[in-house]
């Protein structure tokens, strides 16, 4: 039998890890084995307390509870490997993030394992029309919160150059909580969300802290999950409470254009890495660095790729960026350009595109790209 045509087998909570969810659709906390043997036929073993509802929430799939493999002083790997023999599994196929110690234990119970590095990868890249829908719903949901944080920072007071709430100076900190608090109140979770104010967005995953000032830049990266389709959006923008200075006006000016130079050359069959290099095209031309393969970052200028696939992830295939990939019908990515400078901060401005099953281009995001807040 050909590494192809061996069935898939994976051992994993489904919470954090989205093969696991991918594979069955079943949210559980505790590991639970799935195999899957020719087209979709899935054989789910998990805990007795988890087998009922495990059948009531998967489609098509045998359940069955661990209790019919276990015998007096049984180990995890015996049991689990009595599961794959009672399906006639001596050879399988496992996820690059399968159990370095649960595979060589069932090794040493004779299945024999085959890393297979892409076993998923086409699979979850080529989102169908529902999960795009997914993915959007998310977005509009970002939005909100976009904007809900934009009529905050409108709203507030400005004393001694630092914008206050409450009587009290408002923190990059107090911002992100508004907005996670937010997002949960509506079933969907953002852990980690990026406010960063100020010249400390030069970095471009610095998740911000401090009083937030007029007159400086205001990086905001949400990136929320919904909490039931487990899809994720992510979406940045930049503002300026007051009047913005002429370095980033023109940071901003060139990241419209650069994001703008993107979004035109997406088409079905393009490689990505041209839309990158169209982007860094933008760039140079307007006086920034960027990313030189062998020759590390710019000081100031362009930091990162173009983009990435999004999806049960927040970064999946394909990458917008050097490489291989085109854009292909199920793709759902980013297009975020984005310019830093450690004397004024930074700029990024990320929409969420699909590309349909028929060949269709959909911007998912319809936030403005506004900069000042007055």
């Amino acid at each position: 039998m050909s590494a192809d045509n061996l069935p898939i087998f994976h051992f994993a909570e489904s919470y954090r890890d989205a093969d696991q969810f991918y594979l069955t659709g079943f949210l559980c906390p505790d590991p639970f084995a799935v195999l899957e043997i020719g087209s979709r036929k899935l054989a789910i073993a998990v805990s007795d307390m988890e087998a009922g509802r495990a059948g009531k929430e998967t489609k098509g799939a045998t359940i069955i509870p661990f209790s019919r493999y276990r015998r007096k002083r049984q180990t995890v790997p015996q049991l689990v490997a009595g599961f794959l023999r009672d399906h006639g599994i001596e050879n399988a196929r496992v996820l690059p993030s399968f159990p370095l110690g649960l595979a060589r234990s069932l090794e040493a119970e004779g299945i024999a394992l085959e890393v297979d590095q892409e076993c998923l990868r086409a699979r979850r890249r080529k989102k169908t029309r529902r999960q795009i829908r997914a993915v959007e719903a998310v977005q509009r949901q970002t939005e909100r919160t976009m904007e809900m944080a934009r009529s905050l920072l409108a709203g507030c007071p400005v004393s001694g150059g630092i914008l206050q709430r409450e009587g009290r100076p408002l923190t990059a900190e107090k911002l992100r909580s508004l907005m996670e608090v937010f997002f949960l109140e509506r079933g969907f979770d953002c852990v980690d969300s990026i406010v960063a104010p100020g010249r400390g967005g030069a970095d471009p995953h610095w998740r911000g802290s401090g009083p937030i000032r007029a007159g400086v830049p205001i990086v905001i990266d949400l990136f929320p999950r919904d909490r039931m389709t487990r899809y994720h959006a992510d979406m940045s923008r930049t503002f300026v409470v007051g009047k913005a200075s002429g370095p980033v006006r023109e940071m901003h000016k060139a990241v419209m254009e650069a994001q703008d130079v993107a979004m035109d050359r997406l088409r079905p069959g393009v490689r990505l890495a041209q839309v990158h290099r169209a982007v860094c095209d933008v760039f140079v031309r307007r006086g920034f660095g960027v990313p030189v393969v062998g020759k590390g970052l710019p000081g100031r200028g362009f930091l990162h790729g173009t983009g990435h696939g999004l999806g049960l992830d927040i970064h999946e295939a394909p990458t917008v960026s050097e490489g291989e990939d085109v854009f292909s019908p199920g793709d759902v990515i980013t297009v975020e350009p984005g310019l830093y400078d450690r004397r004024v901060g930074g700029v990024r401005i990320e929409d969420v595109v699909a590309l349909t099953p028929d060949g269709e281009v959909l911007n998912l995001t319809k936030f403005d790209r506004e900069l000042e807040i007055l």
